[in-house]
């Protein structure tokens, strides 16, 4: 009998130890599991204005400025993103507004050719079409302004060292993460994103983080390096 007690109670204790290891185990994969399964959040998607090219010529009569642009239709600054088309958006400094101006080019397989119009507040001729010109290098145009021809060659600012908005986002993720987490949950990001390069002597990126009453985050980023230059809250 005494033999039978003590393996009985061996057992028991055997049992015991088994079950709770099992649950240890139970546990710990389905702690990895949640972790493994927790999707990291895309955020480009919810770039909803992007220029990610900037192309220029320049003259002594005139300096045109070509723009790769991805735009939601409608724009509006709402903090709620929407498709976006891919737009060529092309500005030129020219001596005077009084005469007609027409831009021509060719990219790839196509020929394009537009009026350009006259904006009498920014002092400068603009025209736009459908068109991703985002990783072009260079772009031969013809402009006709009045009885003149000119031919102009506008070439990217970009160089291997500037970051893509890839490249900028991820920055900002990493500096600005409390601000990412408050807008971030299961469902999604409850906001819109504004990324544009811009040229001033150096390239850099404005990237605007909207949120959805108004409220807009501005940060000014150096687009070789990454780093953080200024930021404010509007």
């Amino acid at each position: 009998m005494a033999t039978s007690y003590f393996s009985n109670s061996s057992l028991k204790r055997g049992f015991k130890k088994a079950f709770y290891k099992f649950l240890i185990l139970l546990t710990v994969l389905f702690s990895c599991f949640l972790v493994g399964c927790k999707a990291e959040i895309d955020y480009l998607p919810y770039v909803s204005e992007l220029r990610s090219n900037i192309l220029l010529a320049e003259t002594e009569e005139f300096s045109l400025r070509i723009f790769a642009v991805d735009k939601e239709i409608p724009y509006e600054a709402d903090g709620v993103p929407r498709e976006k088309t891919s737009r060529l958006e092309a500005y030129l400094h020219a001596p005077d507004g009084s005469k007609s101006c027409n831009l021509s080019f060719a990219f790839g397989e196509r020929n394009f050719q537009g009026d350009m119009s006259f904006d009498n507040v920014k002092g400068e001729y603009f025209f736009s079409c459908t068109l991703d010109v985002g990783q072009a290098n260079e772009l031969p145009c013809t402009l006709v302004y009045g009885d003149q021809t000119v031919n102009l060659t506008a070439r990217s600012i970009c160089t291997e060292n500037t970051l893509d908005v890839n490249a900028v986002l991820e920055i900002l993720k990493t500096e600005e993460g409390e601000l990412f987490a408050s807008m971030t949950d299961k469902y999604g990001f409850s906001g819109e994103i504004h990324v544009r390069l811009i040229y001033e002597n150096s390239p850099y990126y404005y990237v605007g983080i909207i949120q959805r009453d108004g409220v807009v985050h501005a940060f000014l980023i150096n687009a070789q390096t990454g780093k953080i230059l200024a930021k404010r809250t509007t």
